[in-house]
């Protein structure tokens, strides 16, 4: 007969085995699910060169309606939208409130022009109005679902991650719930073994 000893040395590597594959299965779902591209060379010097936004943001006029009518956003009114819609937390589940280039969620990395969600969310702003906190919002969610930079991920969902969806290369912080789905398995999987392994180890002759 197989001896009791042989048993959980055979279950114990299955396991080992199967918690490899898990965390390799996690790990693969991570780059998937976050939409994270390898960093080219000029890709990681052009983030590790990203200064602080200036004491000035752009000036940036946008039109409204049908008779011509145009609002121009100044420094004022951008810091007025990162607080209202990108800090809002009740609208973006990650916090961006102490990012000090929380700028370049809309911003391009010279602080001198918008990105490609930037010019997004001033045409939606266009469709809705003049600028007041009620339209920001409004323009926020006509953009919320459209593909970000960062390939896999909505506009919103690179935000909720606390992404900058208007540059290929961000990569998220915050880890997606499938991920951590994942290691909640393999934690089921250790607890499993260590139960199965003490009554091998203790079952009465």
């Amino acid at each position: 007969m197989i001896s009791k000893k042989l048993v959980a040395s055979i279950f114990l590597v299955l396991v080992i085995m199967g918690m490899s594959m898990a965390a390799g299965t996690a790990h693969a779902q991570n780059n998937v699910t976050k939409g994270s591209v390898p960093l080219m060379t000029a890709d990681v010097s052009k983030l590790q060169n990203i200064s602080l936004p200036p004491a000035s943001l752009p000036v940036i006029t946008y039109y409204y309606g049908s008779s011509g009518a145009h609002y121009t956003i100044t420094s004022t009114d951008w810091t007025s939208i990162l607080t209202d819609v990108f800090d809002n937390t009740s609208i973006i589940t990650y916090s961006f409130a102490n990012n000090t280039t929380q700028a370049l969620i809309l911003l391009d990395i010279t602080y001198t022009g918008l990105n490609p969600y930037g010019v997004e969310y001033i045409a939606a702003l266009s469709q809705v109005g003049i600028l007041n906190t009620t339209n920001e919002i409004k323009a926020f969610w006509l953009t919320a679902n459209k593909s970000s930079q960062i390939p896999g991920l909505t506009n919103w969902q690179a935000l909720n991650l606390g992404a900058y969806p208007g540059f290929s290369w961000s990569k998220t912080k915050v880890v997606p719930f499938s991920v951590s789905y994942e290691y909640a398995i393999i934690l089921v999987v250790i607890t499993a073994s260590i139960f199965v392994m003490y009554f091998v180890f203790n079952r009465r002759k």
